[in-house]
């Protein structure tokens, strides 16, 4: 399981962050470490709340969100996950069941359809989006659903491969995580010929997935 860091950097003077986990375009070297938790938005949160706080003498440092064990192309010792981006993706509606409101989210996500390419938007935007397109699901059932997921900054592989023709591939692949908004729920699965599966009773307020891009361009002159 992947554990994530939170850790303090001096921001440029004159940087002014978009939001609580912004970054800056240039990092230098981490100044201090506050802690290693193994969710991610356990670290999100603390690395918003002491930015959202910071002041005086430390009015120049900046929590930012790390995972100490993965490849960067920034650090040497660890993969900046923040910022994150928000985007609405769509997963296939399992059988027998049944949503009670347009934010649930079922324990069997199945494997959301989407990738870091996708338009990006904010949190509040990716959640009424999802709440406005699952209304018309619940409506007209569909075999489809929508959900929020969060894709982590740095990829957590890069692959670089070249064929024949004279192209060039790039896979990336990166963290994205499906999320179960605060006013959702797990919806009603008792219809469903698992329910009696431990994936029926469990809690999870996110559930982590992977997400590959693949980028190809030409070297012919």
């Amino acid at each position: 399981m992947p554990q994530y860091q939170v850790a303090l950097i001096l921001s440029p003077p004159g940087w002014q962050p978009a939001g609580l986990d912004d970054v800056p375009p240039q990092l230098g070297e981490p100044v201090d470490f506050l802690e290693t938790v193994d969710d991610l938005f356990c670290a999100l949160g603390q690395a918003a709340q002491y930015n959202e706080k910071a002041d005086g003498e430390h009015s120049r440092r900046w929590a930012v969100v790390c995972d100490p064990d993965g490849p960067s192309r920034i650090w040497s010792h660890a993969r900046l996950c923040t910022p994150l981006r928000y985007q609405v993706n769509v997963i296939w509606w399992p059988e027998g069941w049944e949503p009670t409101g347009p934010l649930d989210v079922p324990n069997c996500v199945w494997r959301a359809r989407g990738d870091e390419t996708g338009e990006s938007v904010s949190y509040p935007k990716a959640e009424a989006t999802v709440q406005a397109l699952n209304r018309q699901c619940i409506d007209a059932p569909e075999t489809t659903w929508h959900v929020v997921a969060a894709v982590e900054n740095e990829p957590i592989s890069r692959t670089v491969s070249y064929d024949p023709t004279g192209t060039e591939s790039t896979v990336e692949v990166r963290r994205m995580h499906v999320i179960r908004p605060d006013r959702g729920s797990t919806g009603d699965c008792s219809h469903c010929p698992a329910h009696d599966l431990s994936c029926a009773r469990a809690e999870w307020q996110s559930m982590m997935q992977t997400a590959s891009t693949r980028l190809t361009r030409s070297l012919k002159p």
